[in-house]
C-alpha cells in the first residue's frame, strides 16, 4: 500500500479531522473534495508529514510520517500554492533542493521548466499565480516521488496549463508503483483524473468509493456533492 490509515485523529485550534480507514493503492488517482474548511487541506498535510496528529496509526510507503519524516519526505512530492520556496533564481532554487533528494532528476527538472514556461532567471517572488502553481509543481515532480499530494494545483492556471497538468498527473501514476492524492475546487477536473474520491465534510468521511460508482452518468461531481451535503 502507498497509504494506510486507521483512526486517524488531526486537531487544529477548535478543527478536528478523523479518518477511520483510508488506503490507498499504487497505481490510484484518488481525489479529496468537500467543501471549505471540510479539512481536505489537513489530510493532505498530515500525510506528507508537515503537521502532526493527534491519534491513530498512518503508513506512507510503509513508514510513519511523524516518526519517520526523512524517509516520507524523501518519496512523497507536495505541492500546495502556498507551499513556501526559497526567494532565490529559480535556477539556483533548482540547485539547493536537488541537494535533498537522492532521487532528483536533473532532466525531469529541466523537461518542466521548459514544459511550464518558467524563466529560470527570475525569483518567486516576480512569477504570476499561475506561474508560481507551476514552480510548485516542478519541485514536488521532479524527485520522481512515489506519491504525489495535490492541494489546490490548478490554482491560477489558464485552460491550456490546466489540461497540461492532467496530462501530467495521469503520465505520473503509467509505471503503476506511484499514487495521487487530489484536492482541487475544480470538481471538473477531480472527476475527469480521480477513479475513486473521498468525501470529507465538516472532519469526517462522508464517502469513500469508486467515482463511477459514486457520482454517474447520470449527474455531476457537483450535484452528487450537493446530494450528500457536502457542497
Amino acid at each position: 500500500m502507498i497509504i494506510e490509515i486507521k483512526d486517524m485523529v488531526v486537531r487544529r485550534g477548535d478543527f478536528t479531522l478523523t479518518v477511520p480507514a483510508f488506503s490507498v493503492k499504487p497505481g490510484e488517482i484518488v481525489g479529496v473534495v468537500g467543501p471549505n474548511g471540510a479539512g481536505k487541506s489537513t489530510l493532505l498535510q498530515s500525510l506528507a508529514g508537515l503537521i502532526p496528529r493527534h491519534a491513530g496509526d498512518v503508513r506512507v510507503l510503509g513508514h510513519d510520517p511523524m516518526r519517520s519524516p526523512v524517509a516520507v519526505r524523501s518519496a512523497t512530492g507536495f505541492a500546495a500554492p502556498d507551499t513556501s520556496v526559497f526567494e532565490v533564481r529559480i535556477s539556483d532554487l533548482l540547485k539547493i533542493v536537488s541537494g535533498y533528494y537522492a532521487t532528483w532528476d536533473h532532466a525531469q527538472a529541466s523537461a518542466l521548466l521548459s514544459r511550464f514556461e518558467l524563466d529560470p532567471r527570475k525569483r518567486p517572488s516576480q512569477l504570476s499565480l499561475g506561474q508560481g502553481t507551476r514552480l510548485r509543481l516542478l519541485l514536488a515532480m521532479a524527485f520522481r516521488p512515489r506519491l504525489l499530494l495535490l492541494d489546490e494545483p490548478a490554482a491560477g492556471l489558464d485552460l491550456s496549463a490546466r489540461r497540461h497538468l492532467m496530462e501530467m498527473v495521469l503520465q505520473f501514476v503509467e509505471g503503476g508503483d506511484t499514487a495521487i492524492l487530489l484536492s482541487s475546487h475544480r470538481l471538473e477536473d477531480v472527476e475527469r483524473l480521480s477513479e475513486r474520491l473521498l468525501v470529507i465534510d465538516d472532519g469526517r468521511v462522508v464517502i469513500d468509493g469508486t467515482t463511477d460508482t459514486l457520482v454517474g452518468d447520470d449527474r455531476t461531481l457537483e450535484e452528487a456533492l450537493l446530494a450528500w451535503g457536502a457542497a
